[in-house]
């Protein structure tokens, strides 16, 4: 099989339906939704297939089940004998991404992931910070722009792509940032989300995100793990888990990542709900081959045509 990279989503890729075909064709699928049910003490599985919309896009509803439905995916995947030779997600995936690499088991990443989210909800007030999609201007432009704001603050937060920056910060501040990039040109997307994510901002969610994992065992990554604040291969335990905090309040690095995996493999393999990885791959590297598996159809075709070709 060709060298992949197997990278995981984050928050808003999830949609009402997802995982229910997985289940009902892939027994180790089932098992998965299963056990994060237990994990939880919820009913994930009925939220990801039956909704409503609005409860599963609440962000405390959002992670565990884009967790859940890439990690039933992964498995799928790891049944089918797919090794990667990276693994790498986006904020929320990067978890995922631990995961994959046998750093942390599945109950401890869940628990991780509910921790991580109340922490970073509970950072600021509602309403007092915020996220905006900057669009059609690059990096050094932006940052130009946002010099003056950098102590109030409002950052360059998610790096997802050329032509595609989120900011991040306090939510007067990035208003004012944004009409200033709009009459520099750019186009300002607000984002419906509830905080100032990857910002100085998550402060308070960091430092708990540190308490909650201090006890908690993690391993040294057997597949290397791309970073989002780095943009470097991982595989000490130690610095996986120093990470985890540092990334909450760090950029993700995304079009970084990328490229440093456009020069180590062949293929980049989206695992998760949705496609948004994948058209954010083919932006920053549009010469990488990259596919989407994102229900039990992909998942079924990727392999047959993978194995065929490794056979």
């Amino acid at each position: 099989m060709p060298s992949i990279a197997l990278i995981f989503p984050g928050q808003g890729s999830q949609k009402v339906g997802m995982g229910k075909d997985l289940v009902d064709a892939f027994p180790v699928a089932r098992t998965i939704f299963e056990t994060a049910n237990q994990v939880l003490g919820r009913d994930i599985m009925s939220l990801c297939f039956d909704g409503p919309q609005e409860a599963l896009t609440l962000t405390s509803n959002a992670q565990p089940a884009i967790f859940v439905v890439s990690a039933a995916l992964l498995e799928v995947l790891r049944s089918h004998g797919v090794t990667p030779s990276y693994v790498a997600g986006h904020s929320l995936g990067e978890i995922t991404a631990y995961y994959a690499a046998g750093v942390v088991d599945f109950e401890t990443a869940l628990k991780i992931i509910e921790a991580r989210g109340n922490g970073m909800a509970a950072a600021v007030p509602a309403g007092q910070s915020g996220m905006a999609a900057i669009m059609g201007m690059e990096l050094a432009e932006i940052e130009t722009v946002l010099a003056p704001f950098k102590d109030r603050p409002v950052v360059a937060a998610n790096l997802n792509c050329p032509g595609q920056i989120v900011i991040s910060g306090e939510k007067i501040a990035l208003d004012e940032a944004c009409g200033l990039l709009k009459l520099a040109g750019a186009k300002v997307i607000p984002l419906p989300v509830s905080g100032a994510f990857h910002s100085p901002m998550m402060q308070p969610g960091a430092r708990s995100l540190a308490e909650f994992i201090k006890p908690l065992e993690f391993k040294a990554a057997q597949i290397p793990i791309v970073l989002n604040r780095t943009a470097q291969p991982e595989t000490r335990a130690d610095e996986l888990k120093a990470n985890l905090p540092l990334q909450v309040v760090s950029p993700v690095r995304w079009i970084e990542s990328i490229r440093h995996l456009m020069d180590t493999v062949e293929t980049v393999v989206e695992v998760g709900p949705g496609k948004v990885l994948t058209g954010l791959v083919r932006k920053t590297a549009p010469e990488l081959n990259v596919i989407a598996i994102n229900d039990a159809g992909t998942a079924t075709e990727w392999l047959g045509t993978a194995l065929a070709q490794h056979n």
